[in-house]
């Protein structure tokens, strides 16, 4: 026979549940891997990458828990890939990169294992951190064989994408040598021609950095200026991320020069370009989370009125009951309340101790053999008798009970971990334990997987942890806290 407790717990449980249903709607429950990866792609745009990283798991999950989805697995973790290429993550950008390759291959899917290509490509050209790590010539393999697919098939967008890294590549190539070698230089020429070619003169992004890079890799400033000119005059006075970012490339050239000039009122420019470019993107971002705000509170109303009906007959049902099972729980905890509370204050009590122990040896507290049969009795002694026990146990010659040992090791153990830490992440301790070992920035961005640029971003933050401003005092701190 269920008890009145029991039935009344059983209320307790059901009204909850009924009203978190009525109140709160996942409106994202059932959406397909298409629609989240999407949402994805828009949050890129927007720069909320932890945001986006996360929809592309959960598109990867769905895809591999209904069926075997192997071409959304692929899209799934080609778009983790350039997330984490994004955010300079390159060795997790890699691995899904070539997962998603590896599902390409055996779908059969050449557009999907054409734009991993291109995704490997694209790592290797970002990694070539030094003449003798760079990945320039493997680069190389990957984007020429996504450009073969991609022309067999007519897919021109990631032709002209390929084209322009492999003219990256070559200038990356260059770029170790004391002397131009022009036969590089040439062919970064070709495959830049190639790619503008492809773009149609649409000067993307991409188009414009690559070429500046060319022309300036050349030692051709007048070319560039001219070329700069060309587009500023082709760019409409709303596309205000183009406008900065020529005008930046406009102040570097006339600096070369050395026309001060120039290169100040190109910099006026620049900044006066990129405050309104800032505050477009954030408009813009503000009227996107509103629309999503107000979709989504719509939503929640539409869905939680089908709910209120049933809310109401639950409740009207269950409320007496809940009403009168509550009291009667009540009553009986107020009948155990004045021995709970004494047990709290006993406990308060023998941490005292305790701690007293910690912050102060001198003290003695507690150093008596009859420790354990203390601690068993201590939950039905009075207040005046716990101050008494304690009182005798600091007087007393007997040595310390070996548990009470054991406890109070075990928490100056956590403490000095605690303290010791710092609130270093393992990754940050990893590296400081690579740099104890003499290792430089780029030998531990090597042997981590990572770009020089986040090793550098880690440690910014671990000085700051250890209250250090430098290398040599992170390396001495460490040591001083047994790191």
């Amino acid at each position: 026979m269920v008890s009145r407790y029991s039935f009344g717990a059983f209320a307790l449980i059901i009204l909850s549940l009924c009203c978190s249903c009525g109140k709160r709607i996942d409106i994202r429950q059932g959406r397909q891997v298409p629609e989240l990866l999407d949402e994805a792609e828009k949050l890129t745009s927007q720069s909320r990458y932890d945001e986006a990283v996360g929809l592309a798991f959960e598109a990867l999950k769905t895809s591999e828990s209904v069926n075997v989805d192997r071409v959304n697995q692929a899209k799934s973790h080609l778009t983790l890939s350039k997330l984490f290429l994004q955010t300079s993550r390159d060795s997790l950008s890699w691995e899904h990169a070539d997962i998603a390759e590896d599902l390409a291959v055996r779908e059969r899917n050449d557009s999907l294992k054409a734009v991993a290509l291109l995704l490997k490509g694209k790592i290797c050209s970002y990694s070539s951190i030094s003449e003798e790590l760079n990945r320039d010539d493997e680069g190389i393999g990957y984007l020429e064989e996504a450009l073969g697919l991609s022309e067999k098939n007519g897919w021109k967008a990631i032709s002209t994408e390929a084209c322009f890294f492999l003219c990256e590549i070559y200038v990356n190539k260059n770029r170790w040598n004391d002397i131009l070698d022009r036969d590089l230089y040439i062919k970064a020429g070709e495959w830049l021609t190639k790619a503008e070619t492809l773009d149609e003169g649409h000067q993307s992004a991409r188009a414009l950095s690559t070429r500046m890079r060319y022309l300036r890799q050349g030692d051709r400033t007048d070319e560039a200026i001219a070329f700069c000119n060309r587009v500023l005059s082709g760019t409409p006075e709303s596309d205000y991320l183009k406008l900065y970012q020529i005008y930046d490339h406009l102040t570097n050239l006339y600096l070369k020069k050395r026309d001060i000039s120039k290169a100040t009122e190109a910099h006026q420019n620049y900044s006066y370009y990129m405050q309104f470019y800032m505050r477009q993107k954030g408009d813009d971002i503000l009227q996107d989370l509103q629309t999503e705000y107000q979709t989504e509170l719509k939503d929640r109303q539409i869905k939680s009125r089908t709910y209120w009906a049933f809310l109401l007959g639950v409740f009207l049902l269950l409320a007496m009951a809940a009403i009168v099972q509550f009291i009667r729980l009540n009553r009986q905890i107020s009948s155990k309340n004045k021995s709970i509370e004494a047990i709290a204050r006993s406990r308060e009590m023998l941490f005292a101790v305790i701690a007293k122990d910690l912050y102060d040896p001198a003290l003695a507290g507690i150093k008596d053999s009859q420790t354990l049969d203390f601690i068993r009795k201590w939950p039905t002694m009075s207040e005046d008798e716990i101050r008494e026990r304690c009182a005798s146990l600091a007087e007393g010659d007997a040595p310390m009970d070996p548990s009470v040992v054991n406890y109070i090791s075990d928490l100056m153990i956590s403490k000095k971990k605690s303290l010791g830490t710092k609130g270093l992440s393992s990754r940050e301790l990893e590296i400081i334990s690579l740099s104890k070992e003499g290792l430089s920035d780029k030998q531990i961005a090597d042997k981590l997987f990572l770009s020089p640029r986040t090793v550098s971003n880690h440690k910014y933050r671990i000085y700051s942890k250890l209250e250090v401003s430098g290398n040599s005092e992170m390396l001495a701190k460490a040591e001083e806290l047994g790191l």
